[in-house]
C-alpha cells in the first residue's frame, strides 16, 4: 500500500469516494465505529462537512448516511477510490 494515499477521514474533500484501510484502535473510540457498520474495506463518500469543525457526513456503500464529529473521522485511515 503507498503510504502517499493513506490519510484520515477528516482530510477528504466533500464529493470524494474512500475505502476505509482500517480505525485506529488506540482507545474504545473503535467500537463505536464499529456499532455504525464503519468496517475495513467498505467504501464511503464524504457527503458535508460541517463549518468550523463541525461533523462530517458520509454516505455508507450500503446506501446508509451517518455524521461523524471530527475526532472520531480522525480515527477512520482510508485511503483513495480510484
Amino acid at each position: 500500500m503507498d503510504k502517499a494515499n493513506v490519510m484520515s477521514l477528516d482530510a477528504i474533500e466533500v464529493g470524494q469516494s474512500v475505502k476505509i484501510h482500517s480505525l485506529d484502535e488506540s482507545n474504545d473510540d473503535h467500537k463505536y465505529l464499529l456499532s455504525l457498520g464503519v468496517l475495513p474495506g467498505d467504501v464511503l463518500k464524504v457527503t458535508a462537512k460541517g463549518t468550523f469543525g463541525g461533523p462530517i457526513s458520509c454516505k455508507h456503500e450500503n446506501q446508509s448516511f451517518f455524521a461523524l464529529r471530527r475526532d472520531y473521522a480522525k480515527k477512520v485511515i482510508v485511503t483513495e477510490v480510484q
